[in-house]
């Protein structure tokens, strides 16, 4: 496809990394819609200050976490070894090619998630719930975007097809599934049902609990259309519908614990007064 965006001053750029930028812009900026321009000390609410720097936190920790879990789960299948010691001695750099297409997205959320859980330990002032039902759409909304990535780099493609949307990249034999394009289509709906949802909450955790349920559930059903043999498998699933059981289960966990710590109380019933 077009894995090099364009050249400036005689530097590639790569449609991967331009993608991937362009999604996490797309995420501060739904992030900042959903925040107030002043911070509001103690209120419990959001404070764009305290966004800002755990939009951070959470770029710098997802890349690291896409790159980790690329070099564990993929990296052996891109670069023709047969072990991770074995691409360590090979390429001992390929981590570290950030431009260049070889992130596990997976591996990125579950790095910013972990990360952001110590973040808010440290900032027990903060309410972490409501942060993260305000993060949802955003990571989805990035998610989205950071996929036409894939597609133009020509990654994750999927499974020989003759439906019309067929697209035929170079190097196969024939049109196949554009499951990139599937799952910023579902990644982009995620996120706009996820900022409806914000302003309709039952409870605040609900969003996250939610993006912890639907994504995994949206992601397993792509998995399916899959061709790129370098994805990893484990038995019948693919590594990320492995990932996706523990994910949907802490989201249907998170959305019963929340449910029941903020149900509207019970009122209590009059006392008696003499006639």
């Amino acid at each position: 496809m077009y894995p090099v965006l364009f050249h400036a001053f005689g530097v590639p750029f790569y449609s991967y990394a331009v993608l991937m930028v362009a999604g996490y812009l797309a995420a501060l900026g739904l992030l900042f819609w959903l925040s107030p321009k002043e911070a509001a000390p103690d209120t419990g609410g959001l404070e764009r200050p305290q966004v800002w720097d755990l939009f951070i936190v959470m770029v710098v920790s997802s890349i690291i976490g896409s790159k980790v879990g690329h070099v564990l789960f993929e990296a052996d299948a891109h670069q023709g070894v047969n072990s991770l010691w074995e691409l360590l001695q090979k390429d001992p750099w390929h981590a570290f090619r950030l431009g260049e297409a070889g992130y596990v997205w997976y591996g990125g959320m579950i790095g910013a998630l972990l990360v952001a859980v110590i973040y808010f330990r440290r900032r027990p002032r903060l309410d972490a719930w409501q942060y993260s039902d305000a993060f949802a759409p955003a990571i989805m909304a990035g998610a989205s975007v950071g996929r036409v990535g894939c597609f133009l780099a020509g990654c994750c493609y999927g499974q020989p097809t003759e439906a019309a949307w067929g697209v035929w990249f170079p190097g196969l034999p024939g049109p196949v599934h554009p499951t990139q394009l599937y799952d910023s289509f579902v990644a982009g709906t995620i996120a706009v049902f996820l900022l409806w949802r914000f302003h309709h909450r039952r409870f605040v955790g609900e969003n996250i609990a939610l993006l912890l349920m639907l994504y995994p559930l949206a992601r397993a059903t792509t998995e399916i259309f899959r061709g790129d043999p370098e994805r990893g498998t484990f038995g019948p699933l693919s590594t990320s519908q492995l990932l996706s059981i523990p994910l949907f289960a802490i989201g249907l966990w998170f959305y019963f614990k929340r449910s029941r710590e903020t149900a509207a109380p019970t009122p209590a019933a009059p006392n008696p007064t003499p006639s």
